[in-house]
């Protein structure tokens, strides 16, 4: 089939405004390129209607527009670099935009990303990452992050994840306790407490339409992260070529590649690989696995749902937390579980840990 020349011209248009795009900070690049690459087809068509003019006044007012958006954006990352340059010979406590100094041990870079993925038509994943401002706060109870992924059908499972991160973040920076895997623990019944609660009030309530979600909690203080567990979304450490799977999946397939029965490439194409036997939110009561690592320079930590987990290796994994920052990791990981097809929805938070002296905290 022959492509019209009006259709031909669009597509080198937008393959033009991708190069085009390379002129922006590549931080800010991976984060905005598909709403931009998306802005500019509506337009474009749009201004295809006003005939051959419409196009070149179009064309005049994007350069126009990226010339000056491109450099505010490559002055800001300056900014950026200078503050953090500045901020790394000071014993000051500074706050930033963006970013917080604190007399610590590490150095955090964070970058969290959630996708609906390429099957669903809602995004029942749900996600958190808490860097407390408060130098006492920080100390005592250090950077938190969450994922859930939420089952039950369209109007359960978002709620149900929600619900999960939002309880586990009230409830553990609340709990005056210092044993930080005690008050994981606590905010993690707390969560399937309140989700369990709200189910048990919807009418009518089918047992199909209970609603639960899965959660994967840690806690980085000093220089260890506290994880706490309940369903199959996972954390890792990426050390070196090493990839740690730190929680463990309370799925039917991984309990038998456990006891020998699959091997993991099995596990990884099983039928019944997605059922579940513990969850937040399905009973009175839960048992929530507990884990423990010292992290060391340079390790990333990693939290996903099996939206991510199940179609991305971990060699895959490693590979990209170890080539790209985390703020460009994130979208490359969600990027390569949609190219597997992308059943389920898809979510990540990579987190970069230095211990060498550093006093930022920055959310990316």
């Amino acid at each position: 089939m022959n492509t019209s020349p009006s259709k031909r011209l669009m597509i080198i248009s937008e393959r033009l405004y991708r190069l085009l795009l390379l002129a922006y900070p590549t931080e800010f690049r991976w984060a905005y390129r598909r709403e931009m690459v998306q802005t500019f087809r509506d337009c474009y068509l749009a201004a295809q209607h006003h005939g051959q003019w419409g196009v070149l006044r179009f064309w005049g007012l994007l350069l126009y527009d990226l010339v000056t958006t491109a450099f505010t954006e490559h002055v800001r990352t300056c900014i950026a670099m200078l503050k953090r340059l500045f901020l790394n010979t000071t014993d000051t406590l500074l706050i930033t935009e963006g970013s917080t100094a604190l007399v610590t041990q590490f150095h955090l870079n964070v970058a969290q990303h959630s996708d609906i993925g390429r099957k669903r038509q809602v995004n029942e994943d749900s996600m958190i990452a808490l860097l407390p401002e408060d130098p006492q706060v920080m100390a005592k109870k250090g950077a938190l992050f969450v994922v859930a992924d939420g089952m039950g059908g369209q109007t359960a499972g978002d709620v149900a994840s929600e619900m999960a991160v939002n309880t586990v973040r009230d409830t553990y920076y609340a709990d005056e306790n210092d044993d930080v895997s005690a008050s994981l623990l606590q905010a993690m019944r707390q969560a399937n407490t309140a989700i369990y609660q709200a189910s048990q009030s919807q009418e009518p309530l089918p047992e199909k339409n209970k609603m639960g979600t899965t959660g994967v909690a840690a806690v980085l203080i000093s220089d260890t992260v506290h994880v706490a567990n309940v369903g199959d979304s996972r954390a890792y450490i990426v050390r070196g070529d090493q990839v740690i799977q730190i929680s463990q999946d309370h799925s039917l397939v991984a309990q038998q590649v456990r006891e020998g029965l699959l091997t993991p490439n099995q596990a990884r194409e099983h039928p019944d690989r997605n059922m579940i036997y513990r969850c937040l939110g399905m009973s009175a009561d839960v048992e929530v696995d507990l884990f423990s690592e010292v992290v060391q320079e340079g390790d990333l930590l990693v939290l996903c749902t099996d939206g991510l987990s199940n179609l991305v290796r971990d060699e895959e994994l490693q590979e990209i937390v170890q080539q790209f920052g985390p703020q460009e990791s994130v979208y490359h990981l969600v990027d390569r579980a949609n190219e597997q097809g992308g059943p389920d929805n898809i979510t990540a938070i990579v987190v970069r840990v230095s211990l060498e002296g550093s006093e930022e905290l920055q959310t990316v």
